[in-house]
């Protein structure tokens, strides 16, 4: 590893500032679960980190009326802890269960999982579901951005030179909503996803009819995905067994995977109808 340059800001406008002026010289670090893999695999291209691990201000999990707020310096493992989160947002805490080791969950942030743009991510994927916002602060001011529309490709996010991810901002879902996460992958800890999908179900009050649905999938495509045909056919749906299987199958048909060292594209297309379906089921969790 070559020599490299340090820096470590007090405030967040400091880290902006340093971020701005360095540009692509310099690479933030959070947790640095991801980096410091990176750094050590190189070759590097660029020369200094900038340790945003001072700003306080990035930190914490609070509730806002009708929406939590989610620093992005938060780690992991404090996602498993929070009152807010296990009420409101339980299948963040399975996703975030789901994350490498407790050294790891430890270290890593809930923004560092975003800002690292793996199409296989855990954490990110549920957030994708919950239809998260990210608030972003950089040399030009603040701005709001749909978790959706914040990837790019492959470890490419729309973040601009200067520019950190500060917060992440989600309306609580009604509290008859139901979630679930799937991971699967060849290990059962410690393991990337070959695919991984998360689903929220909301029921009219008393009725077996589907008031509103989410379906989000990663590993198999260049971003993690949204499967908006599914949920629509599933919006005001009965739930039924087939109406589900129809669901998954619109949800397989969504996805173009790729073949690569851990799976080949077909297993992954299969394996999206197959935990969709299972998600679903056990989602509504009634009969069927």
């Amino acid at each position: 590893m070559s020599d490299l340059n340090y820096w470590e800001p007090r405030s967040l406008l400091d880290a902006v500032s340093l971020l701005a002026n360095l540009g692509d010289q310099v690479r933030p670090l959070a947790g640095g679960t991801d980096l410091l893999v990176k750094m050590k695999k190189g070759p590097i291209n660029w020369k200094g980190i900038v340790n945003l691990k001072s700003l306080t201000e990035l930190k914490g999990i609070n509730k806002k009326g009708e929406t939590i707020m989610i620093g992005a310096l938060t780690q992991i493992s404090s996602l498993l802890e929070n009152p807010l989160v296990q009420i409101h947002f339980p299948v963040l805490v399975d996703a975030a269960r789901s994350l490498g080791t407790p050294q790891v969950r430890n270290l890593a942030t809930i923004g560092g999982n975003l800002c690292n743009a793996s199409p296989a991510a855990d954490v990110a994927l549920v957030l994708l579901m919950y239809e998260a916002s990210l608030l972003i602060t950089g040399p030009n001011g603040s701005r709001k951005v749909p978790v959706q529309a914040f990837y790019v490709g492959p470890g490419q996010t729309v973040l601009q030179q200067g520019e950190l991810l500060t917060a992440i901002e989600m309306a609580l879902p009604p509290l008859n909503s139901k979630g679930v996460f799937y991971k699967h992958g060849k290990r059962k800890s410690h393991e990337i996803a070959l695919v991984n999908v998360a689903v929220l179900l909301t029921p009219q009050p008393g009725t077996k009819q589907i008031a509103r649905a989410r379906i989000a999938v990663g590993s198999v495509a260049s971003t993690q995905l949204r499967i908006k045909d599914a949920e629509d056919y599933l919006t005001d749906s009965l739930a039924t067994l087939s109406v589900f299987e129809q669901a998954a199958k619109l949800a397989k048909e969504a996805v173009d995977p790729i073949d690569d060292v851990r799976s080949t594209a077909s297993y992954r297309k299969q394996m999206v109808g197959v935990l969709t379906r299972r998600a679903l089921v056990e989602a509504w969790g009634g009969d069927l």
